[in-house]
């Protein structure tokens, strides 16, 4: 795709060709096409790239390399600021991927960043998690997300020194701080960060003392809650609700029909890979996720069609593997919030309640609809991929009929 396929006006052309992008504009069009982007999408972002263009010119840049991710944030802010939130939503966009683009031709001149002081001691302590933790990359994540504003409240310039000096009462401060208001998950994690830095601190030497007991407790009591599952009529109507005549709709439909299915976690839906079908034999496997185990269960006729339909006549042509991508460009896996937004909201838009949102409310039904078929806690263990029996214990709370066997005879009391 050129530029002439989308330009027909010569003035139109002669304006976009002008220096410092113009050159690049042809390879830009084509990038995009590429890359999976819609004819007025990439219409759209040409016309945001020759505004972009135009600022360039006013600021004496003759020539890509002088381009610089300060130009285009710059550019970015005034155009929010001068024309609004709204009329400003595709700016951004185009040009970041046009940033991006650059980027892959080598046409920017590489500004090496300037890491910041606590870069040292965050990579130390990454390693320490993966290697002697042996912490999930996932878990990674969520304690680099946490840890990151602890070392940022530090004195950059010595990081070393800070943290040695480091008092049990700064420790509370900064959870009280960032711990106020938040959910009881998000507390235990803040907890738990902080926690196994000032152990890794420790066996490194940084600190002295014990600062992980100055770290408050958050205190939760297992199996506390009962687990909120979609009935089997919201589950149907659920299924019934998704347009299987778009691209979105018969992904969308494939991956709640596996949730409902095979009772998996949304990040093993996310994790499935083409190969992990196996089509010969009628089998699926659900990789480990959070220290559980592998899951290899018989593809049934129901989900192999979903799949074959969702492959054949909605998936975009991609170098991924992962089964499920996104529906726009740029083509790539799902993320946790995506898949999460896409089927909370499917959710709402049929009436759900009762029911926690998103696909582990399709985990707990399956379990339970498991537990009320009379299947042992051990078999849905394993089909559910727990390695711990006492992870499913949570579901005895929801099988009434054994309760009801369990009270006691209330004795008569006189007056």
């Amino acid at each position: 795709m050129v530029l002439e396929d989308l330009l027909r006006r010569s003035w139109e052309l002669t304006r976009y060709r002008r220096p410092p992008l113009g050159l690049e504009l042809e390879g830009f069009c084509q990038w995009l096409h590429e890359q999976g982007y819609s004819r007025s999408v990439i219409r759209s972002h040409i016309s945001k790239v020759s505004q972009f263009n135009q600022y360039l010119r006013y600021q004496g840049v003759r020539e890509c390399r002088e381009i610089q991710e300060l130009h285009a944030d710059r550019f970015i802010g005034k155009h929010l600021r001068k024309h609004g939130r709204v009329s400003s939503r595709h700016t951004a966009p185009a040009v970041r991927c046009l940033m991006k683009y650059l980027s892959s031709r080598g046409v920017l001149t590489s500004t090496a960043e300037i890491p910041p002081p606590y870069q040292g001691v965050l990579d130390e302590c990454v390693e320490y998690l993966r290697h002697d933790r042996a912490l999930a990359d996932c878990t990674i994540r969520i304690y680099r997300h946490y840890l990151i504003p602890f070392l940022q409240s530090l004195d950059g310039r010595e990081i070393l020194r800070s943290l040695s000096e480091v008092s049990p009462h700064e420790v509370h401060a900064f959870f009280a701080k960032h711990a106020q208001g938040k959910a009881d998950t998000t507390r235990g994690q803040i907890q738990a960060t902080l926690r196994t830095f000032f152990a890794f601190c420790a066996k490194q030497g940084y600190v002295t003392g014990h600062l992980a007991e100055a770290v408050p407790k958050v205190f939760s009591y297992r199996l506390a809650n009962v687990p909120r599952h979609l009935s089997e009529q919201d589950a149907q109507k659920l299924l019934e609700s998704i347009d299987r005549s778009t691209p979105a709709g018969r992904r969308d439909y494939a991956m709640v029909l596996l949730l409902h299915t095979y009772g998996v976690r949304g990040a093993q839906i996310r994790a499935l890979c083409l190969e992990d079908i196996q089509w010969r034999h009628s089998r699926i496997r659900f990789r480990p996720c959070k220290g559980g185990k592998e899951i290899l269960d018989p593809l049934t006729d129901e989900g192999g069609e979903s799949l074959l339909d969702y492959l054949r006549h909605g998936r975009p042509k991609t170098i991924h593997r992962e089964v499920f991508l996104t529906d726009r460009a740029p083509f790539h896996p799902l993320k946790a919030d995506n898949l999460y937004i896409r089927i909370a909201s499917r959710m709402r838009r049929v009436g759900v309640s009762g029911a926690a949102l998103g696909p582990h409310a399709l985990r707990h039904a399956f379990a339970t609809c498991m537990l009320n078929g009379g299947q042992s806690l051990k078999t849905i263990a394993d089909m559910l991929g727990h390695r711990d029996i006492n992870s499913t214990f949570i579901y005895t709370k929801i099988d009434f009929e054994t309760l009801q066997q369990l009270p006691l005879d209330w004795p008569e009391v006189s007056p």
